[in-house]
């Protein structure tokens, strides 16, 4: 605190060193700015200004006195005013006489502010107050930097931070400019001299960069202000505002030190004073910089004029950032210049020197090219002062006002002085207007407006509108100034020649000749539309010529209504529902108030007499005017009169007039006939031309169209014809509106009118009533039609009475049945009683109908029959009971039912027996208790509801089960003999102890010897291979896991091997416990049986045995094997020496044939064999059918479900692969047949043509034929040998054919459908053997669906049976093979044709 005092001592620090400037930043002396501006300082509250004031103070221990006077009226002065206390005292502590002064404020006033206002930016460090009262409880230090016009705070002090600025954070700085409060400077101790220090840079903050633009904003000041704002009172302030308790509060300061310097920006080592201050005390700091380093400015804050190449920098320590350059270069137009960063940065930071004030017209940074409105002379340089020279541009076409290019530059398109024009103005000076423009103005932007002229509607492109006026120049229906209009009566402006087409707007529809422009839509009269109102609106129609049509059925005075029917194909030559006739001299008045129009009419008058006609008048008639017109027929009898008034229609707009159109329509009305069509009867079809012209002259005349007003019930629709607006009419309805019936009809409706269909015989005439339809009717006939006879009678016309045996008075009128008998009577002429009851109602009998005593009569409720008989045998009353009742007399329940019948109120109602009964056996159930005895499907209970003792499943579908209990597993309690009960729901079999399994036939884990009566034990395994798990190591089991487990072999301490048995081949699948050799069925082989066994065929599993005859054909066989082996000898021998001798020796039958081999075809032998196999085959169903039958009997003695389904199942299995093999398969007896008949063939096919020749003699194909030159063999049907066909193939044999290969061939067809029978026979046995498969694999099959299935395989029957097979087939082959005879003559003839040998074969290939 000491040094600090010490401070305000020092007026100034010295400033930089002169040569510091030189090297890098310098700054001027530092010292108290209040120095020399005391009329700068303010204060807002000062004691005694307007008069002394009287203050005190607090605890005064050595002066007597404690109140004192301010008088601060005057300025202090050290002997004569020492009792001002004003602000300027703060600046010095003491006066000249070393006396202390101070400033002091009003008392009791808190709100007090201190102000110094600096005439500059001064750079601003710290801040020093020394206080003679107590310090304030709370101020602020406040700063500005642009005079005054806005603050910011530099601190906060307060006794109280938290309580007096709770905004303000109260902790330590941490931040250069963080805004903080201070609670040290704001203590009650010391009551005087107690000092307040701030400095801006706080010494404890780590400064980086003290030339940043944030340090530096928080060092320069215009303005410093600080705000006493609460004072230390001691507690006072809780009591009131007495003067005495207020003159001990206020603020009395005897220093303030505001330390700062000249803000220079490190340009300027020392200020001399701002222009205006006079004021030179000493120590005062100065405001304005001495500048160095080529700067200027009050505060060195710009470079001086053409030092602009770099931008103006603050001073760094070790760099000046002086402004350097030279003289601008303006080219001798201008001597000042500045710096402009954009300029030096797009110089790349060489000079941002800019020339101010360029004279002679010129601009830029160099006064480098002329001003707007200005360019170069083309033969002047830029520095003569004459270089510039004006521009020659209009300003009202040019743009911005007649400015031109400045200069002229090639590559930029600019050519000195030429004008830039708007862009609709053209020319040097831009002073025209472009093509297709108009009006040039200054205030256009775009110089001249384009002419606007519709493209579509002027006569030139080039120059559309004129220059000045902007007019254009229309085409010949085109208007308007921009020829964007057509003219009226023209629309649709386009291109066309003519530019508008015309309205043609029709003459009548439309209200005038004009339409609308865009759309050419013409102005309509009322309900009429279209474009040009020609067409009339839907639901309305024009009116025809003759629309006012006045009929004589509606005139005056008296006439007589004829009504008349339209008959189909007859032309109708009248209007209404008929005639009016009229006698010779009667008068007719009709009266006419409907004139639409007012005009000229020709009156035209319609009548049909004997001969037809019609006369005309005229008249003239006006609107809304009734008028009447007689009308004496002089004829001696005329029928339907009609007046009608026919417009002139010459007097009509559009007919009138001298024009063209006008007489055009004239004579198209009279070309088209279109007012004769309407005096003619009826009215022919009009033609479309005509069609309009009524259109347009009804228009006229009604004003518009006319609603169609069509009858809703009566018409089909609403709408109506177009020209006279005739109504579709539904049937029978006629009139124009469709409102009235057709004579001859009546009963107006939805749908149409009902013809009256008046009865020929039995009506007057044939017209009936409109309303109700009504006929008139002869004497004796009835009914609407008069069609029905009298009440009681029936059969019209012919009518005859009633005939009801005196039971009823009415019958049918067309069939005589009776309506209503009584006396319990029914029939069609109440001949029978009604069911209920009997007797003889037929009048003349004498009897009547009585109840029936089914016990009781039908009324009594106890009747339970619905009719009864009286046999009159034995003279009883039969009763027809109702279902449920049986007996004479309906006192009995049926079978199914049961009940008391006899009693009153007793009912037989159906025994409820869930449809386990036969409801025809009168013992199926109980007839008085109902209670079911006969039971059926295995279903048992008072109703039959539950399943019976060893069955279950749900007996209310029919589904009860046998259960399936391993009798060995279930309890003792439960089976008798054989026969176990189990879960009647479930079908869960009672286990022994330690038993599991739904049919109880499998230990629990860890338990064995499954059969003993007690239930399987606990294995209590000890064996040391066993796991200590209670299961033994794979391949090992016994109880003691000491031998191999089942379904293995070996030895058990070395290895046990899995036996692997086919399970189809092998009759068990335990093998040999020490071989493994599997114990083989008798179709199977091998160790593991899985291969076909000698003396069986096919592949495995699908064996079968072979023929019967297989062992004699395995010794064939291996006889022709050695036989070969000596043909392929011979063959060889016969090649070397030309000779054929081939011995073949086949053993059949016990007898040796010798045969010399002279096959004709290998198909013999494949037939033989194909007899074979179906032999084979026959038999082997057979077998297998005969075995599954046994099986199927076994199992039902047996009675071991599981055990027996398996079996059956895997014997199942068994017959299908028989099946299969017999057929299929490269193994089976089929396939070996045809790979045997290929061989041979091919054997043949090399020998074939001189074996055809060799047999010339022989049967063989059926004649003895020989070839001729020709080899066309004419006298043998049958071929021979060497004979050949048309085309030249070989002929042997054939249809009705006696030779060996004609009965092969028909061998081979019987064969044929032989093994198609078997086919279709295998694929049945197929669908069996699924069937058997589901039926074996399903849980609990029980033996009777067993049995079924094994029913409907023995059922099978096959298609050739084996006798035919060997009695018919195999003779027929024999037969053939013994006529081969006298072979060896023939082969050895052979010998001498060898050299033909060779040349045959070839042939060869072609025959069979």
């Amino acid at each position: 605190t000491q040094c600090i005092l010490i401070l305000p001592v020092v007026a100034q620090e010295l400033p930089s060193t002169p040569h510091a400037c030189m090297e890098g930043s310098c700054y001027p002396a530092t010292g108290n700015l209040l120095i020399g501006r005391a009329i700068n300082l303010t204060a807002t509250s000062t004691c005694g200004l307007d008069g002394p004031e009287q203050y005190c103070i607090v605890s005064h221990l050595q002066d007597v006195s404690k109140c004192f006077k301010c008088d601060s009226q005057r300025p202090y002065d050290a002997y004569r005013h020492k009792k001002s206390h004003r602000v300027e005292n703060v600046i010095y502590q003491r006066d000249s006489r070393g006396e202390l002064t101070w400033w002091q404020s009003v008392n009791g006033e808190e709100n007090v502010s201190i102000r110094l206002n600096l005439e500059a930016m001064f750079h601003f460090t710290h801040l020093i107050m020394k206080f003679k009262s107590f310090r304030p409880a709370a101020m602020i230090i406040e700063r500005s930097s642009d005079f005054g016009r806005t603050w910011k705070p530099y601190r906060y002090y307060a006794y109280n931070c938290t309580k007096t600025f709770p905004w303000v954070p109260a902790h330590s700085l941490l931040f250069t400019d963080e805004l903080i409060c201070e609670e040290r400077y704001s203590e009650i101790e010391p009551s005087t001299e107690g000092e307040v220090i701030y400095k801006v840079l706080d010494p404890a903050i780590h400064v980086k960069d003290p030339y940043s633009l944030g340090i530096q904003d928080l060092l320069q000041i215009t303005n410093l202000r600080i705000n006493f704002t609460k004072l230390h009172t001691l507690g006072d302030n809780l009591l009131d505002r007495r003067p005495d308790v207020l003159q001990k509060y206020y603020y009395a300061l005897y220093e303030l030190v505001v330390r700062g310097s000249c803000f220079c920006y490190g340009h300027a080592s020392e200020c001399a004073p701002v222009h205006g201050v006079t004021t030179r005390d000493p120590g005062m700091i100065h405001g304005r910089c001495v500048c160095k380093h080529n700067t200027v400015g009050l505060n060195c804050e710009r470079c001086r004029d053409f030092y602009h190449d770099a931008p103006w920098r603050p001073a760094e320590t070790d760099n000046t950032h002086t402004c350097r350059g030279k003289k601008c270069n303006c080219n001798g137009h201008s001597n000042q210049c500045h710096f402009d960063m954009a300029v030096y940065l797009a110089t790349g930071n060489v000079s941002g020197g800019v020339c101010d004030n360029c004279l002679h017209n010129t601009m830029g940074h160099n006064c480098e090219t002329c001003k707007p409105f200005y360019y170069q002379h083309p033969t002047r340089d830029i520095r003569d002062p004459a270089a510039c020279i004006p521009c020659d541009c209009d300003p009202v076409g040019s743009v911005e006002g007649g400015v031109c290019d400045s200069h002229t530059d090639l590559d930029l398109g600019m050519i000195g002085g030429q004008c830039r024009c708007k862009q609709n103005v053209r020319g040097q000076r831009c002073d025209y207007c472009k093509e297709g423009h108009y009006g040039l103005s200054l205030d256009n932007p775009l110089g001249c407006q384009q002419c606007n002229c519709d493209s579509r509607g002027i006569t030139m492109q080039g120059a559309p509108c004129d220059q000045i006026s902007g007019d254009c120049s229309c085409k010949r229906y085109v208007t308007g100034r921009y020829c964007n209009q057509c003219l009226p009566e023209y629309w649709g402006l386009s291109n066309d020649l003519a530019g508008c087409r015309p309205c043609d707007c029709d003459f009548g529809g439309a209200t005038s000749s004009r339409c609308r422009m865009d759309n050419g839509q013409c102005v309509c009269r009322p309900h009429l539309i279209g474009r040009q109102c020609s067409e009339v609106q839907p639901t309305f129609f024009c009116a025809s010529l003759d629309n006012n049509k006045y009929e004589a059925e509606e005139a005056l005075d008296t006439v007589h209504r004829v009504n008349r029917e339209r008959q189909p194909g007859q032309m109708v030559t009248w209007t209404g529902p008929g005639f009016a006739r009229v006698k010779d001299g009667a008068g007719l008045k009709f009266t006419i108030s409907n004139i639409p129009y007012a005009m000229e009419y020709d009156i035209m008058i319609r009548y049909e007499p004997e001969v037809c006609g019609l006369k005309h008048l005229r008249d003239c008639f006006e609107t809304y005017i009734e008028i009447s017109v007689d009308l004496i027929m002089k004829l001696t009898l005329s029928l339907s009169p009609q007046l009608v008034l026919i417009p002139r229609y010459e007097e009509l707009p559009g007919f009138q007039g001298d024009d063209a159109l006008d007489e055009r329509r004239r004579q198209e009305m009279e070309l088209y006939m279109c007012l004769d069509s309407f005096m003619t009867v009826p009215m022919p079809a009009m033609g479309e031309q005509c069609t309009k012209l009524i259109c347009s002259i009804s228009a006229i005349i009604y004003n518009g169209a006319l609603a169609c007003q069509c009858d809703p019930q009566g018409s089909l629709s609403a709408e109506c014809d177009k020209v006279g607006g005739q109504c579709h009419c539904k049937p029978n309805i006629i009139g124009r509106k469709c409102d009235q019936c057709a004579p001859g009809t009546f009963r107006f409706g939805p749908y149409g009118c009902t013809v009256c269909d008046c009865h020929s015989q039995g009506s007057v005439g044939h017209q009936c009533d409109p309303v109700t339809g009504q006929c008139p009717c002869q004497h004796g006939a009835t009914g609407r039609q008069c069609s029905e006879c009298q009440p009681g009678q029936w059969g019209f016309p012919n009518c005859r009475q009633c005939q009801c045996n005196g039971h009823a008075e009415t019958c049918d009128p067309e069939t005589g049945a009776c309506y209503e008998c009584r006396d319990y009577t029914a029939g069609q002429l109440c001949e029978r009683c009604v069911n209920g009851f009997y007797g003889n109602p037929i009048l003349g009998s004498g009897e009547h109908c009585r109840p029936c005593p089914c016990p009781g009569h039908p009324d009594s409720g106890h009747s339970n029959g619905a009719s009864c008989l009286t046999d009159y045998a034995s003279n009883q009353i039969l009763c027809q009971c109702g279902e449920g009742y049986a007996g004479p007399h309906c006192d009995l329940c049926a079978p199914g039912y049961y009940g008391d019948p006899k009693q009153p109120g007793g009912t037989c109602r159906p025994c409820q027996c869930n449809g386990n009964i036969d409801p025809q056996d009168p013992e199926s159930c109980d007839p008085r208790t109902g209670q079911c005895l006969k039971c059926l499907y295995n279903t048992d209970g008072h109703s039959c509801s539950e399943c019976k003792p060893g069955y279950y499943g749900n007996a209310l579908t029919q589904d009860c089960r046998r259960c399936t209990c391993v009798t060995a597993g279930t309890l003792e309690d439960y089976c008798t003999d054989g026969v176990c009960h189990c879960d009647k729901q479930t079908g869960q079999c009672p286990c022994k102890p330690n038993i599991m399994g739904h049919n109880c036939d499998q230990c629990t884990p860890n338990h064995w010897n499954f059969g003993s009566d007690s239930g399987c034990e606990p294995c209590k395994c000890a064996h040391p291979n066993f796991n200590g798990q209670c299961h033994c190591q794979t391949g090992l089991g016994g109880r003691q896991c000491n031998e191999c487990e089942a379904l293995h072999w070996g030895d058990p301490r070395v290895q046990c091997e899995e036996c692997n048995c086919h399970p189809l081949g092998s009759e068990m699948a335990q093998c040999d416990h020490v071989t493994g050799a599997c114990v083989c069925k008798e179709e199977a082989s091998g160790r593991r049986c899985d291969e076909c066994a000698h003396g069986f065929t096919g592949n495995f599993p699908k064996c079968i045995p072979c023929h019967p005859c297989f062992q004699q054909c395995d010794d064939a066989i291996c006889q022709i094997g050695r036989d070969l082996t000596h043909i392929k000898s011979v063959i060889a021998m016969i090649l070397k020496k030309g000779e054929v001798i081939i011995v073949i020796v086949l053993h059949l039958n016990g007898h040796i044939f010798r045969v010399e081999i002279a096959l004709t075809d290998g198909r013999l032998m494949s037939v033989s064999r194909d007899m074979n196999v179906t032999a084979d085959l026959d038999n082997a169903l057979k077998r297998n059918l005969t075995a599954l039958d046994k099986e199927l009997k076994d199992f039902n003695k047996t009675f071991q479900p599981f055990e027996n389904v398996r079996k059956y199942y895997q014997s199942s299995l068994n017959s299908e692969k028989r099946c299969y093999a017999s057929v299929y398969g490269p193994q089976s007896p089929v396939e070996q047949s045809e790979d045997t008949r290929k061989r041979t063939e091919a054997l043949l096919k090399e020998r074939k043509d001189l074996f055809l020749q060799t047999l010339s003699k022989t049967l063989v194909c059926g004649d003895n034929g020989t070839a001729s030159a020709n080899s066309s063999c004419p006298n043998s049907p049958c071929g021979g040998a060497g004979c050949r066909n048309s085309t030249g193939a070989l002929k042997c044999g054939g249809k009705g054919c006696k030779g060996t290969v004609g009965a092969s061939v028909t061998a081979l067809d019987n064969a044929t459908d032989v093994h198609k029978s078997m086919t279709a026979t295998s694929e049945e046995l197929q669908t069996i053997a699924k069937k058997v498969n589901v039926v074996s694999l399903k849980k609990g099959a029980d033996p009777e669906s067993i049995e079924k299935v094994a029913q409907q395989v023995l059922a099978i029957s096959l298609p050739v049976n084996r006798t035919v097979i060997e009695n018919v087939l195999i003779k027929q082959i024999k037969a053939n093979i013994a006529n081969l005879t006298s072979v060896e003559g023939v082969f050895n003839h052979t010998s001498e044709e060898l050299a033909k040998v060779r040349d045959l074969l070839k042939r060869a290939q072609d025959a069979k």
